[in-house]
């Protein structure tokens, strides 16, 4: 059994002034956004007299609430309003990071299915995609103005990975690598996808003395398939690949492959340091 635990998401500031000047939204909406049922299921309830919006009784579905105040009621009992959300999920291999299903499973298939995918923000997206076969460290939010922060190159939040290879690398190698690597390595095109320069990305090594050496990386872009490319412009191959870092924010080891819970405000000031 999948293992979430969801905490109130009180967040950073950017959060707090979205929601202050976040326009009113139908009540309908509010109420499908936050787990009551369809928007087809509630309007009933509304109409039927069964939802209280700060004590009075409201029968239009299309009736405006401010969900950052208003306190709303079904059948007497108060609803917890949610806006916005933001997930770690411990990604396990196989899974591909997308809203599209094909030869592999995708990570919303290992959500609960009592999680709601849309909220008044907007729909659950995934921050900064993993290939299948890479592991760790996944976030998923309703705000897109969190997913533009993480992701937009401008803004070149540190994502921290770990990284086995194929091959072993002698103590000239490993100074190559860490050379190269800082200078910014030029990365050759790749299945349709363009050549660049990387930013300056650094490496610590692990375990350099096994035959396949093992270390941690940070970027500062997401490139396609850039940890692998990378490596193979070193000469080396990735055997396998976590990410355990995005800022500050680690991966909660505690959670199970496939598990995933809600950030706390601590966790979202992590992203930022």
């Amino acid at each position: 059994m999948l293992r979430v635990c969801l905490v109130p998401a009180l967040v950073s500031c950017w959060t707090f002034c979205y929601l202050m000047l976040m326009s009113k939204e139908r009540l309908d909406k509010v109420l499908a956004n936050n787990g009551v049922g369809t928007r087809k299921t509630v309007r009933p309830l509304i109409t039927r007299g069964r939802v209280c919006v700060n004590g009075e009784t409201v029968r239009s579905p299309d009736a405006k609430v401010d969900a950052s105040c208003d306190s709303i009621s079904v059948d007497g009992e108060k609803i917890k309003i949610r806006t916005t959300i933001c997930l770690m999920m411990n990604k396990p291999s196989g899974y591909i990071c997308s809203t599209k299903e094909g030869c592999f499973e995708t990570v919303f298939d290992l959500l609960p299915e009592d999680l709601p995918r849309s909220y008044l923000d907007g729909d659950l997206g995934i921050v900064g995609r993993l290939d299948a076969d890479t592991e760790g460290l996944l976030l998923l939010t309703s705000s897109g103005e969190l997913n533009h922060k993480l992701c937009s190159p401008k803004h070149h939040v540190p994502k921290t990975y770990f990284v086995r290879l194929s091959f072993s690398v002698s103590k000239d190698d490993s100074t190559r690598y860490q050379k190269k690597l800082q200078e910014g390595i030029f990365i050759a095109p790749c299945d349709g996808e363009d050549g660049w320069n990387c930013l300056p990305a650094t490496i610590q090594w692990t375990d350099l003395n096994s035959p396949k050496p093992e270390c941690l990386i940070t970027v500062h872009e997401g490139k396609y398939h850039e940890i692998k490319r990378m490596f193979s412009a070193l000469g080396n191959t990735v055997e396998y690949l976590k990410r355990v870092k995005i800022g500050s924010l680690a991966l909660d080891e505690s959670l199970a492959p496939g598990a995933v819970r809600e950030l706390s405000p601590e966790d979202l000031k992590a992203l930022f340091e």
